[in-house]
């Protein structure tokens, strides 16, 4: 079948659009149009350092923390020097570039919360893709923040057998990653969910991602014990 240069041409960058576009869950890359949140975290930084006993890392579920959870978060958090590194949209491979170029250079915070992930699930990337996009996270922050530890979250569910079914792999694997000494596994997902692919409503948003006020005071509550333990 006789194909032209220009159609040719056009499939090479369709196809090249369609990688930038995903990318590699464990290869690091900039989140185009977050240079700003990305100058605020390094200025945050730079103006807290040492007085920054713990993070949140994540995408928007982490920073919705200051908007959606704001409450439960002044509450709870800001007087034990809790610092919020949420980026919404965030996939592993945004995180990955965030440790590399600046956010966190100087930090040793005693815990570092994580939750990532939840933005590579519904784009076509693989579980097992996802979770070496994780690994290599952990691996990295351990490398910068020598003397934190790491209580990794499981990726939340979402609502939706296919999808949620996709998250319960990614889970899976990651499970296996915690160590009990520097790495610390907490898989929230009978906590927000009656049944796979069910999702308790109350605790999110209309678009069974996000999580409402309810959500975060439940995340929270689950999460208390470990954080507290590992902070104190």
């Amino acid at each position: 079948m006789y194909c032209s240069s220009s159609t040719l041409l056009l499939t090479i960058f369709m196809a090249t659009n369609i990688i930038l576009v995903t990318g590699i869950p464990w290869k690091s890359e900039q989140h185009k149009g977050t240079e700003s949140k990305h100058q605020h975290l390094l200025n945050q930084t730079r103006e807290y350092g040492q007085q920054i006993h713990a993070i949140f890392l994540g995408a928007s579920i982490v920073e919705r923390w200051l908007t959606d959870g704001k409450n439960i978060w002044k509450q709870y958090y800001s007087d034990r020097h809790v610092f919020n590194y949420g980026i919404s949209g965030d996939r592993t491979e945004h995180v990955l570039w965030r440790i590399e170029n600046g956010e966190f250079d100087g930090l040793q915070p005693k815990v570092i919360v994580l939750m990532i992930g939840t933005n590579n699930v519904p784009i076509g990337d693989k579980p097992s893709d996802i979770s070496k996009g994780i690994q290599m996270i952990l691996e990295k922050l351990l490398a910068k923040m020598n003397k934190s530890k790491i209580l990794l979250l499981s990726v939340f569910p979402r609502g939706g057998e296919s999808i949620d079914r996709k998250v319960a792999e990614v889970n899976n694997i990651i499970h296996d990653y915690q160590d009990n000494s520097r790495i610390f596994y907490l898989d929230v997902t009978k906590h927000f969910e009656t049944n796979p692919g069910k999702i308790i409503e109350k605790y999110y948003v209309h678009d069974h991602l996000h999580l409402t006020e309810q959500g975060y005071q439940l995340w929270h509550k689950v999460m208390e014990p470990l954080f507290s333990k590992l902070l104190n």
